[in-house]
C-alpha cells in the first residue's frame, strides 16, 4: 500500500485546526460568558451565617504521562480516520 504524502499531511493538518478552532471556541465562549455574567446581589446576603469562606476559580488538570499518551492517541486516530476517509473518497472517485 502506498502512502499519499499529501494527504498526509493535509490529515494532519486538519486535525491540528480542529483541535486549535475547538480550543478558540472554548476561550470565545469563557469570553463572551465573563462579559455577560450578571450577578444577583439581592439575594447573596439574606443569610450571613451561609456565607463561603473559599472561592473556586477554574479547574485544576493535571498533566501527567498517561493524560499525554491519550491526547496524542486521540489526535493520531482522528488523523488516521480523516486520512482513511479521504483516501476512500479519491480511490472511489477515480473508479468511476
Amino acid at each position: 500500500m502506498r502512502i499519499n504524502k499529501r494527504l498526509c499531511v493535509e490529515s494532519l493538518l486538519v486535525t491540528l485546526f480542529m483541535i486549535l478552532g475547538l480550543i478558540g471556541w472554548k476561550v470565545v465562549q469563557g469570553m463572551w460568558m465573563t462579559a455577560t455574567y450578571v450577578p444577583d446581589m439581592s439575594d447573596s446576603y439574606s443569610s450571613a451565617t451561609n456565607l463561603q469562606t473559599q472561592v473556586a476559580f477554574g479547574a485544576i488538570v493535571r498533566w501527567d504521562a498517561s493524560l499525554i499518551l491519550l491526547y496524542g492517541a486521540g489526535f493520531i486516530l482522528f488523523a488516521a480516520a480523516y486520512y482513511g476517509i479521504r483516501s476512500g473518497l479519491l480511490k472511489r472517485k477515480q473508479r468511476s
